[in-house]
C-alpha cells in the first residue's frame, strides 16, 4: 500500500464548504489513507530465520505496511561496556560495528522489504558507556550520535554491500531519533531542579541525527522526532519524565506562552542563536489509562489518543513561530496498543480491550494529520517480574487474545449520533481499495439484517466510515462482513 507522509491540505470552495460542514460526519478532514505500523523486535531481530520469517509473514497477513525495529547503539558497538572509545574509532563506517550485530539487523531489513512492507528504523535508544554517562545519567554524546546514524545510513542506502546477499542492501527511508526521551531510564536527567534539561539534550540528539542522514544520502527521507510517552502520572513529572507537550515546548525553546527564551533562560537551556528543528514528522505513544480513550490524562501538557489535538495545536504553534523546520507536521502513532487483564491484573480486563481498540483506531481515522495506526507488539512479554508489555494481540505462550486478535484484523466502532442516527466506522487490514463490505445490525436477541445502503467500500488503506439513520440505532448492535468472514460485534459507544 502506499506510505502518505504527510496530509495535503486543499483549497475547498466556500459554497462546497458549508456542504461540508452540514454532513453528520466529518468525513472530510479523516485520515483515510493512514497506514499500519507493527514492531515487536524480539519476535524479529535475534531470532532464527525461521521465526522471524513466521513472524513477518504474519504481520503482512495482518495488514502491516511498515514494519518498526530499534537499531540499539550499545549493542552495535564495540567496546560497548568500556569508558574509552576503541582507539582510531570514527563511528561513521559501517565495518567498524560488530559485523553479527548488523547481520541480525541486515536479515530483518531484507525480510520486511522482500514481503513488500517497508522497514522503519528507530536509531538509538541505549549508547556504549564511552559515548554516555555512566550510573544514573543516559546522556549521549551527539557527535558520536550523529556519527552512528550516519553509518546505520550509509549500511542501508541501497549501496552498501553485505556478505548475506549478492545485491546491495534494500534503502531504508523511514528513521526516527531515539526512544521516549522524555523518560528518565531512556535519556537522563530529565530535569534539573525545576528546569526540564532532556529536552535540550534531545535536541542536540536530533540535530545531530539530521546531519548522519543528510551525510548518508537520507536527507530527503523521513526523519522522525520525539518518540514520546503520552503522560506523567502523579510523581513522575518534576523528576523521572516530562509531559510530552511541555518536551515538545522546551525542545523549541518557548515557554509555556510558546514566548522564545530570552536571556539567562535562554543560556540556560542552550538555547542562544536558535534555529528551527529538523524533523519530518513527529513519532508519538498515544497510550491510555487503564480505563480506555475516554478517561482523560491528568494535564493539559499530556495527550493521550483522544487528545492528539493538543498535540496538532502544538505543533502548529511551534510551526507558526518558525520553531520547526516542516510546517502541518504529521504525526505517526509509532506504537500503541493496551496492556490486558489476564495476564497483568492492573491493567485494562481483556474483554473491554476489542472496543477500546476500535474506538482508537477511529479517533486516529478522524484526525487529519495522523498518518499511521501502531500495535505494539505482536505477542505479549513475558510477566515475570513485572516487567515488559503485555499489548500484544497474542499471549506469551503464542495463543490468540481471542477477540483482541480479531477487533485487531477487522476493527469496528459504532458512535452514537442521536437515537435514530449512528456512525459505523471500520476496516479490513489488507483489504483492497474498493473492496465490498456488508454492515449489519440486530435489535436485541433478533437476526442480523443487512443496513439500507450497507454495502460500502472499503478506501484506500481498507478503511469505511458511514452514517446510518434508522429505528433505534442507538439500541442496536452491529457488524460487519467481507469476504467470507465476520467482524466482532459492537454496541454503540455514547
Amino acid at each position: 500500500m502506499p506510505m502518505k507522509p504527510s496530509h495535503a491540505l486543499r483549497t475547498i470552495p466556500l459554497v462546497a464548504l458549508l456542504v461540508l460542514l452540514l454532513l453528520p460526519a466529518a468525513r472530510a478532514a479523516a485520515s483515510a489513507s493512514q497506514v499500519t505500523i507493527m514492531q515487536d523486535d524480539n519476535q524479529i531481530v535475534f531470532v532464527s530465520d525461521a521465526h522471524r520469517a513466521k513472524t513477518l509473514d504474519e504481520m503482512k497477513a495482518l495488514g502491516a505496511d511498515v514494519v518498526k525495529i530499534r537499531v540499539d547503539w550499545r549493542s552495535l558497538s564495540p567496546s560497548a561496556g568500556s569508558k574509552q572509545k576503541p582507539s582510531g574509532f570514527s563511528g561513521r563506517d559501517p565495518n567498524e560495528y560488530r559485523g553479527a550485530v548488523w547481520a541480525a539487523y541486515d536479515r530483518t531489513v531484507i525480510a520486511i522489504t522482500g514481503r513488500g512492507m517497508r522497514a522503519y528504523l528507530q536509531l538509538g535508544g541505549r549508547a556504549p558507556r564511552w559515548a554516555s554517562g555512566s550510573g544514573p545519567e543516559v546522556r549521549p554524546k551527539a557527535s558520536d550520535f550523529g556519527h552512528f546514524v550516519e553509518a546505520v545510513g550509509m549500511r542501508y542506502s541501497g549501496s552498501f554491500h553485505s556478505s548475506l546477499v549478492a545485491a546491495p542492501l534494500p534503502r531504508v527511508t523511514v528513521f526516527s531519533c531515539w526512544t521516549e526521551p522524555n523518560l528518565f531510564s531512556w535519556l537522563s536527567p530529565q530535569y534539573s531542579g525545576s528546569r526540564p534539561t532532556a529536552p535540550r539534550i534531545y535536541r542536540d540528539l536530533v540535530r545531530a541525527a539530521d546531519k548522519g542522514l543528510a551525510a548518508s544520502g537520507h536527507g530527503g527521507d523521513e526523519m522522525l522526532i520525539g518518540e514520546l510517552l503520552p503522560f506523567a502520572r502523579s510523581g513522575e513529572a518534576g523528576s523521572r519524565k516530562v509531559r510530552p507537550i511541555e518536551f515538545l515546548r522546551e525542545l523549541a525553546c518557548v515557554d509555556g506562552q510558546y514566548h522564545a527564551y530570552k536571556g539567562k533562560a535562554a543560556k540556560e537551556r542552550g538555547c542562544q542563536n536558535f534555529k528551527a528543528i529538523p524533523g519530518t514528522g513527529l513519532a508519538y505513544h498515544p497510550y491510555t489509562l487503564p480505563g480506555g480513550p475516554d478517561v482523560a490524562t491528568p494535564n493539559a501538557d499530556d495527550a493521550s489518543i483522544s487528545e492528539l489535538g493538543r498535540v496538532v495545536r502544538a505543533l502548529d504553534k511551534l510551526s507558526s513561530r518558525h520553531r520547526l523546520e516542516s510546517g502541518r507536521m504529521p504525526i505517526w502513532i509509532s506504537e500503541f496498543g493496551f496492556q490486558t487483564d489476564p495476564p497483568d491484573r492492573y491493567q485494562t480486563p481483556i474483554k473491554k480491550v476489542p472496543g477500546f481498540l476500535g474506538q482508537a483506531e477511529w479517533l486516529a481515522y478522524r484526525n487529519p494529520r495522523v498518518a499511521s495506526f501502531s500495535q505494539y507488539p505482536l505477542v505479549d512479554d513475558p510477566i515475570k517480574g513485572g516487567g515488559g508489555f503485555q499489548s500484544g494481540l497474542r499471549k506469551h505462550d503464542g495463543k490468540k487474545k481471542g477477540d483482541v486478535y480479531k477487533a485487531f484484523q477487522l476493527p469496528l466502532f459504532v458512535q452514537r449520533r442521536s437515537d435514530k442516527v449512528v456512525e459505523v466506522f471500520g476496516g479490513v487490514r489488507g483489504g483492497a481499495p474498493g473492496g465490498q463490505v456488508t454492515i449489519e445490525s440486530r435489535k436485541g436477541k433478533g437476526k442480523f439484517k443487512k443496513l439500507s445502503g450497507g454495502t460500502v467500500q472499503l478506501g484506500s488503506e481498507g478503511y469505511f466510515d458511514r452514517v446510518f439513520t434508522l429505528s433505534d440505532a442507538a439500541k442496536r448492535v452491529y457488524r460487519f462482513r467481507f469476504s467470507g468472514r465476520t467482524s466482532r460485534t459492537a454496541s454503540v459507544h455514547r
